[in-house]
Formats: C-alpha cells, sequence, structure tokens
C-alpha cells in the first residue's frame, strides 16, 4: 500500500486523498471522524473509488502523560475510525525522551481493543 503522510495535514486533507494513495496518515490535529470523510470527499472529487484508509493519529505528546489520559484519547480515535480501513499510530514520530512504559501502554491498548460487535 502506498501511504501519503503531511505534517501539518489539516489543510491538505482532501488534496493528500485525490492523490490515489492508498493511505492517509493524518497528524494529531485533524479529528479522525472528521479527517474520514475529508478523505472520501478528496477520493470522490478525483473520481476514485472507496473512502479510502487512514493512519494515525494520537499526539505523540500525550505519551508524556497519564495512563488513562493515553487510554482515553487512543479509544476516541479508534471509536472514530471505525473497524476498518484504519491504521492506528501517533500522529507525528515518537520523541525520543518517551517513557518506554506509556509507549507500551499505547501499544497494549491499542492491541486490546475492540469495536461493537468485534470479538
Amino acid at each position: 500500500p502506498t501511504v501519503v503522510y503531511i505534517k501539518p495535514s489539516g489543510a491538505l486533507v482532501e488534496r493528500m486523498a485525490a492523490t490515489g494513495v492508498d493511505v492517509v496518515s493524518l497528524d494529531w490535529t485533524v479529528d479522525m471522524a472528521e479527517g474520514r470523510e475529508r478523505i472520501a470527499a478528496g477520493r470522490a472529487r478525483a473520481g476514485l473509488e472507496g473512502r479510502g484508509g487512514v493512519q494515525g493519529n494520537l499526539d505523540p505528546g500525550l505519551l508524556f502523560g497519564s495512563q488513562e489520559t493515553i487510554k482515553e484519547r487512543a479509544e476516541e480515535i479508534l471509536k472514530k475510525a471505525g473497524p476498518r480501513g484504519h491504521v492506528m499510530n501517533l500522529g507525528h514520530g515518537i520523541e525520543a525522551k518517551t517513557s518506554e512504559e506509556n509507549a507500551a501502554f499505547f501499544i497494549e491498548t491499542v492491541r486490546n481493543y475492540r469495536h461493537e460487535g468485534q470479538k
């Protein structure tokens, strides 16, 4: 699959989607539900089929905070992204001084998340 990422991506989501890439990677400044809609709109305007995939978009700065906040925000993103066509990731690279414990907690949170009706 092809992925495009631009930071900051907020003003360019539709244009990124219209390139025909398989996945648009969103930074943390774009609401995931809004990003999904804008990706679909950009693809439709370009005459592309399907809504396209999305990647992202947890604020990497949250990994310096509490595990409660990491879990809450990660689950919010997962819910908004939906069960298909989403690669959960940070909205940009991980900072060198990020707590390994919090990074591992983020990964476990994502692995353990289940959408409604999903086993």
